[in-house]
């Protein structure tokens, strides 16, 4: 039945409720779709760090490569960031969702765009320096190397946030660029993030056995990241292909992370 659609080209969704395709004491991958009531409320309690990159609505399809089809959800037509709020906790909530006083990443948005849905304060905005140049739009006189990254910590209160209250609660202190060479070559995912980018993000604001939550995780780049650093993850994605390939590359890291802790 599968080659049979495959053919017809009609793409098969996640069940209600997502699949589990993996499942350790280090990290969990479900292909689902992040916007399931279900799944959301499956996502443990009190979790440490909201870390993912959402698509942006700009239906990305590549001026140069035929690799890559347009990404679900990319077409304009979904509010992420209210989906995200969503995922921090519905608004009222004190212990659904992530724990007060947590942080947000979000890439592709700004923090007037996400403050209010996400319940944020203390936002800034931090940038990725790709270091080599995207084509992207050949049509623009520049080639895009950077993104944008929204910070911000999630207040459970209106009063909390109202005070701007959480400016100095990253773990480490750091400068708000991030310059680290984008994938070059041949790319498994069409907005790919080197997971030593994720790391530099999931170091600055948990520590050791937190639990880092990426709802459009893509390739699983997050949560590589998060089990070479010592964190747990718990990873969502719609697209069947790139939901395997995050669980191929988080079995990998946690080989690795495995291997360090018994070195």
């Amino acid at each position: 039945m599968t080659a049979i659609l495959d053919t017809l080209d009609i793409p098969i969704g996640p069940p209600l409720g997502g699949e589990i395709l993996h499942a350790s004491d280090r990290a969990t991958v479900i292909w689902g779709d992040c916007r399931d009531p279900q799944i959301i409320a499956s996502v443990p309690r009190e979790y440490g760090l909201l870390a993912t990159d959402p698509p942006y609505g700009i239906g990305y399809r590549s001026n140069w490569s035929k690799q890559f089809n347009q990404l679900a959800g990319d077409d304009g037509t979904v509010d992420w960031p209210a989906v995200l709020g969503q995922w921090v906790g519905p608004d009222g909530t004190r212990s659904i969702g992530m724990a007060d006083k947590r942080h947000v990443m979000v890439f592709g948005y700004d923090s007037e765009a996400l403050a209010e849905p996400l319940r944020l304060s203390a936002t800034t905005e931090l940038i990725w320096d790709k270091v080599i140049p995207g084509s992207g739009d050949v049509s623009s006189a520049w080639a895009t190397s950077h993104e944008p990254i929204t910070f911000g910590v999630h207040f459970k209160r209106p009063s909390d946030r109202k005070s701007g209250r959480g400016a100095l609660t990253a773990r480490l202190r750091r400068g708000s660029v991030i310059r680290w060479p984008r994938p070059n070559g041949t790319l498994r995912h069409p907005t790919e993030k080197p997971w030593q980018v994720m790391a530099q993000l999931i170091e600055s604001s948990t520590v050791r056995g937190d639990l880092v939550v990426d709802p459009c995780a893509g390739s699983g780049s997050t949560g590589v990241a998060a089990v070479l650093e010592g964190r747990r993850s718990f990873l969502v994605e719609v697209d069947r292909q790139y939901a395997e390939l995050a669980v191929q590359r988080v079995r990998a890291a946690e080989r690795i992370a495995d291997q360090m802790q018994s070195a």
